[in-house]
């Protein structure tokens, strides 16, 4: 059976996630977590976006970016290669760390963009980790929430949804994460994998399929 083709339109903000092959850990320590944030921002400096949050979890991690003016499966397939390579070296281990292909869902920004982010937050809630999401140390919640400068995020587009002041922009996003923690939440992993986008298609994708149909 063929791949679906994946979406890849500059521009474009995106659900990543990626998991370890035959689920088994992508992090084994702090300093797999660390090293893992720093490839990431070695990535975007040949490869610009804009990192909008991120959950590191223990056999797969969540990304919510923005490409500029690049292709996110280049930056991506650098970045985890890097990852790779050094993640082998160090836990001399041999062959694929990734299952398959990275999953990149499409996220419709005005009616799913701050969904999506309290999906990602939520995961260490929701796998039992810790009870609240602040207290998870590698997801950057809880120093979005905090008010704490984090180099590798920008918090002004996410916030920018929860009004104009910035102490009050915290408190209104933290209230709306803290909204589901005790309630199902409706999107299974099963669900996650299938899906194709967060909302409707983009644009773009619809005028690119069409044409491709027409001249197939």
């Amino acid at each position: 059976m063929p791949r679906i083709p994946r979406i890849d339109i500059p521009g474009l903000a995106y659900h990543v996630i990626s998991r370890g092959v035959k689920k088994l850990p992508i992090f084994h320590d702090d300093e797999d977590r660390h090293r893992f944030l720093q490839f990431l921002s070695r990535t975007r400096e040949d490869f610009p976006f804009r990192l909008h949050a991120y959950c590191l979890m223990t056999n797969h991690f969540h990304l919510l970016l923005q490409t500029v003016d690049s292709s996110l499966s280049q930056a991506m397939q650098c970045f985890q290669k890097s990852y790779a390579i050094w993640f082998n070296r160090k836990h001399d281990h041999v062959g694929h760390v990734f299952q398959g292909r990275f999953h990149s869902i499409p996220v419709e920004e005005d009616a799913y963009f701050t969904t999506v982010s309290r999906y990602i937050y939520l995961n260490p809630v929701r796998a039992g980790m810790v009870v609240r999401p602040e207290d998870y140390a590698w997801s950057n919640y809880g120093r979005l929430i905090r008010g704490e400068l984090d180099p590798l995020v920008d918090p002004n587009f996410l916030l920018g949804y929860f009004g104009q002041e910035t102490t009050q922009q915290r408190e209104k996003f933290r209230q709306f994460v803290e909204d589901m923690i005790d309630k199902p939440e409706r999107i299974t992993d099963c669900v996650l994998r299938r899906m194709r986008f967060w909302g409707s298609p983009p644009n773009q994708y619809i005028i690119r399929r069409h044409v491709s149909q027409q001249t197939a």
